[in-house]
Formats: structure tokens, sequence, C-alpha cells
């Protein structure tokens, strides 16, 4: 059975790249369905002398579930069983170590995030996790 990880950061993009995963899935109806959320860490020490490792852990784990929100509504409305997954990091090691240590046949994501500017600042995921990965990698514009 194939795994597939699909990256979802709530972007129009990342949507498109389950849809594309939704429309392989009636050649590949054994293919084992995994969203991915990657949340950016609270690296400020000034932050973290006034919030609890714990409350930081709830934190990410309740904006990731927000940004798969509606990734997951659309399993769940077409009876399509699937993995969730929310992870704390850099977003393109995170996704390519998290493939990797977990056997996934495929990465397929968008080519954009949520915004131009967040693409300035951070340089592109995709291009990043396809340079980094040994998985095969399909960018869905």
């Amino acid at each position: 059975m194939r795994k597939i990880l699909v990256p979802i950061d709530g972007s129009l993009h990342s949507m498109r790249a389950l849809d594309v995963v939704l429309s392989r899935r009636e050649n590949d109806m054994q293919a084992e369905i995994h969203l991915l959320n990657v949340q950016f860490p609270v690296d400020s020490g000034h932050a973290r002398m006034f919030v609890s490792e714990e409350a930081l852990h709830d934190y990410h784990q309740a904006e990731g579930v927000i940004a798969l929100e509606e990734a997951g509504k659309k399993l769940d409305d077409a009876h399509i069983a699937y993995s969730r997954h929310v992870l704390v990091g850099h977003v393109s090691e995170t996704i390519v170590r998290f493939a990797q240590e977990k056997g996934f046949d495929e990465i397929v994501m968008g080519t954009h995030g949520r915004s131009a500017l967040m693409h300035l600042v951070l340089g592109s995921i995709a291009s990043e996790v396809v340079r980094m990965s040994h998985l095969p990698v399909t960018l869905v514009k």
C-alpha cells in the first residue's frame, strides 16, 4: 500500500495538492493518506520565560488542528480514511525528516504557502523539500 504525505498549511495551493491526491485515488484506492501541518517553533527566550513547555505544545497542536481542519473535512466528506500529524520545527526539514522516518512513498504539496511575504522571508519551502528529499515530490500549483 502506497503512503502519501500531504503537507497542509491552510493555503489554497496545499488544498489543490490534496485535490490531486484525491483525483489519483480513483486509480489507487488503497493509498494511505497522511496530512501534516508543521508549526514554527517559538524560539524566543523571553516567551519561554513566561510560557510553559506544555502550554507551547498545546498551542502548536491547536494551531495545527485548525490548519488541517478544511483538508480533514474534505476527506471526511468523501469518506476517506486518513491520519493527521502536527509537528513543530523548520518546515521543509521537518517534512522531509518525517517522510523518511515514517516510510512514505511520495510527498504531494503545493508550490506556494500562505503568503508571498513568507515566501520572500523564508524562501520556497517546496523547493527546499525537493532539494532535500530522496523521495518523489509532486508539486501542485
